[in-house]
């Protein structure tokens, strides 16, 4: 299976520029099996958000997935739920997986959090934390250890984000490995991912495939 791990939409995310019903169909197309939609999850969006639609955030947030899942259903695109997440005072983005819609509810209590607090709170969960584009221009490097892993490919077209040493810290300090588009418009789609011989239905296939590794990054 191909499967995007790192995709906005524009419902969501600011700097996103596609639709879920323009994003879908374009993944489909371009032979992908799976997508995982990772919008941004930080106080500046959940307020923006909530300002303009007049609904909680974590509503709103799923609002957009489950209209992504439908979409992907009627192309044949498996639509999983991810996270971008930020927290206040840093400008690090971490991608998220595994954490569930009733966790979520509680996302005015994850943003005061430190990477550090977060990462401990993921572990206990079994939730899977891994730093974003560590080393493109801005992002700060946080203690390994709150880390079950780093992404080492990432493919936007705009952003430098130094793939090549994300690599060789994650080699490192033997933090898991993985790809991603970090697709916001038409010219990002299909830029990375992941490719695994095993069946993925749901996010505790895909988690397991991650957690062991079983997968070659595009």
């Amino acid at each position: 299976m191909k499967i995007e791990l790192h995709a906005h939409s524009k419902e969501i995310s600011s700097c996103g520029k596609l639709s879920v019903e323009e994003l879908v169909p374009l993944y489909a197309a371009s032979g992908y099996d799976a997508l995982v939609l990772a919008n941004h999850f930080n106080r500046e969006t959940a307020d923006r958000l909530e300002k303009s639609e007049k609904k909680n955030f974590d509503e709103l947030y799923f609002d957009t997935y489950e209209k992504a899942y439908s979409c992907g259903r009627k192309n044949g695109l498996l639509v999983l739920n991810g996270f971008e997440i930020r927290f206040d005072g840093s400008s690090n983005d971490y991608l998220l997986y595994g954490m569930d819609r009733e966790t979520a509810k509680d996302y005015r209590r994850f943003f005061p959090m430190s990477a550090e607090e977060f990462g401990s709170f993921a572990r206990e969960k079994g939730f899977l934390f891994y730093q974003a584009h560590p080393f493109r221009k801005g992002m700060k490097i946080v203690d390994p250890a709150c880390l079950f892993g780093m992404e080492v490919k990432n493919a936007h077209p705009r952003h430098d984000s130094s793939n090549d040493i994300a690599l060789l810290w994650a080699e490192k300090f033997s933090l898991h490995k993985i790809g991603g588009s970090d697709c916001h418009q038409k010219q990002d789609v299909a830029g990375s991912g992941i490719i695994t011989e095993r069946n993925v239905e749901n996010m505790a296939d895909l988690v397991s495939v991650l957690k062991e590794d079983a997968y070659t990054i595009i």
